[in-house]
């Protein structure tokens, strides 16, 4: 029993509402002062005012960062896809998407002697890497889940205080969830639409390379071609000029180194050939037998002469 007693006077008790001003006036008693039921009835009425204030505010806060989480949950699994949203073609992982450093803005510099003009350069922020932006998001909405714990009953000017205080954490951290979805989801469209120039320039790099290629083959086989041609005229020129030639040699004369008559083509029977009969002049001797088969030479005197066989 002891122990009963004991534990029920070291538990604290939880008072609703309806108990408020009954306990507001036994703090004012035991404090040495006593107000009458009116003021006590007011106080409690103002804590009823500020309760259902600080707990609507509560319900609002709740919303929105329940709507911070979906909209986190959401882009979290957006920079998943690598799939561009105007094109078939596929992206790399944002989640590979290097960071930028800062580029500090630089003045124009107008030409002058032996001084080239020099633009001006605008400055650029840093940019977190995909990397960056994803973490970002995923510690934000981490810490909106332990700033999450609003009290759901309010019974005291303290409680309003702890809700209020509550609240405006859990708003802060609702913001900054906020934030950093947004830069990550605008970071994920430049980067897809970074993608999508990047791969419509390797398309039609390759196009074009294709392209060369088609020439390059097509200008090796015209080459070929008229190489076959070529080769092949001047067979055919070969071919007529032997011809040609062989057919002079069968049809034409032989003259004789000594000059005077033409040998007569050979029948081909195999026999020797027999010089005719000299017809012999005056004014002239015979010269004596030379190399030229027995065939003698007779002068007329006056430079001529005639081949004769020889004595």
């Amino acid at each position: 029993m002891t122990d009963e007693i004991s534990n029920k006077n070291t538990t604290s008790p939880k008072y609703g509402k309806k108990h408020l001003a009954f306990l507001i006036a036994a703090v004012l008693i035991l404090a040495g002062g006593l107000v009458s039921v009116g003021a006590v009835s007011a106080y409690a009425k103002e804590t009823d005012r500020q309760c259902v204030a600080v707990l609507k505010e509560d319900a609002k806060a709740t919303k929105a960062a329940k709507a911070s989480f979906t909209s986190a949950s959401d882009a979290l699994e957006a920079v998943e896809s690598t799939t561009l949203p105007a094109e078939a073609e596929k992206s790399r992982k944002y989640a590979d998407r290097p960071g930028a450093e800062a580029v500090e803005a630089v003045p124009a510099v107008d030409a002058s002697e032996g001084v080239a003009a020099v633009a001006a350069v605008e400055a650029v922020p840093a940019r977190p890497s995909g990397a960056e932006l994803i973490a970002g998001v995923t510690d934000s909405g981490s810490a909106l889940g332990k700033a999450n714990t609003i009290l759901t009953e309010c019974t005291s000017r303290d409680d309003v205080t702890s809700i209020t205080a509550a609240t405006a954490k859990v708003k802060t951290a609702a913001k900054a969830l906020d934030a950093s979805v947004t830069a990550l989801t605008d970071d994920f469209a430049v980067f897809q639409t970074e993608e999508a120039a990047r791969i419509a320039a390797e398309i039609e790099a390759a196009r074009i390379a294709a392209e060369k290629e088609a020439a390059r083959v097509a200008a090796e086989a015209e080459a070929a071609r008229k190489a076959a041609e070529e080769a092949a005229r001047q067979a055919a020129a070969r071919q007529n000029s032997g011809g040609g030639s062989s057919g002079s040699s069968r049809g034409g004369t032989k003259k004789s180194s000594g000059g005077g008559y033409s040998k007569p083509p050979s029948s081909g029977g195999g026999g020797s050939y027999t010089p005719p009969a000299p017809r012999p002049r005056g004014g002239g001797g015979v010269v004596p037998p030379g190399s030229n088969n027995g065939v003698c030479w007779t002068s007329n005197g006056h430079g001529g002469g005639t081949q004769v066989p020889c004595p």
